[in-house]
């Protein structure tokens, strides 16, 4: 990893005021002695992302927040998709890994999808955090909130992309929630037969609705 930027100089502390004091009161300042920048910018992330959701929230806003450098957010975490994963506690950044499902066109694109989808929710580590996921979408308050957020302007978002249809977004939304359903059904609730269902039958069954949806016909 390369050399990161260097941090705001520290400003001179008004008589009276208290250590990290520095950009309002119980506000932490840019110390040059603080070790942990990756958690404070991943902190004051969850807080903008959950009062002002995915589209509302800058990098610039997220850094202010922390007291960094600007040039910090991207270091750490590559671009707002990276620092929206991270926030959400995912180990995978969502959008290259729909831009390499589609990388292969629309031909079998729903299966592709839905063995993806699967084979990503049933591995140990990215699984955990996909669960946990949405089990917040179920809940009230923020959690229901960024989640929410999250499938919009992140999930929906990017299978429209790839679709080039006046509908896309509709279609995008309809294959989403086909997938948010058959995750919930099978991993969260543990609903029967999908619990005893192969990835290869699940595959078998969805593949093909998904395939209506994103393609059309």
């Amino acid at each position: 990893m390369p050399t990161p930027p260097t941090r705001r100089p520290r400003p001179a502390r008004a008589a009276g005021s208290s250590p990290g004091a520095a950009g309002g009161p119980g506000r932490p300042g840019p110390r040059a002695d603080r070790d942990d920048v990756r958690g404070d910018i991943l902190r004051v992330a969850r807080e903008l992302f959950g009062a002002r959701g995915f589209k509302g929230t800058t990098m610039r806003a997220v850094a202010d927040g922390a007291g960094v450098d600007v040039a910090l957010v991207p270091y750490y975490f590559g671009n707002k998709d990276g620092l929206f994963a991270a926030a959400l506690e995912l180990p995978i950044d969502p959008r290259t890994k729909i831009d390499e499902v589609f990388a292969q066109g629309l031909d079998g694109i729903g299966e592709r999808i839905a063995r993806t989808m699967a084979t990503l929710i049933e591995d140990e580590t990215v699984g955990r955090a996909m669960i946990g996921l949405m089990r917040s979408a179920v809940t009230e308050g923020p959690a229901h909130d960024v989640v929410r957020d999250f499938i919009e302007n992140v999930i929906i978002e990017s299978y429209a992309r790839h679709l080039d249809a006046p509908d896309a977004r509709q279609r995008a939304a309809l294959a989403a929630t086909q997938i948010v359903g058959m995750a919930m059904g099978r991993y969260v609730l543990r609903i029967e037969p999908l619990v005893s269902m192969t990835t290869d039958e699940l595959v078998a069954h969805i593949g093909p609705t998904l395939q209506r949806y994103l393609e059309g016909g």
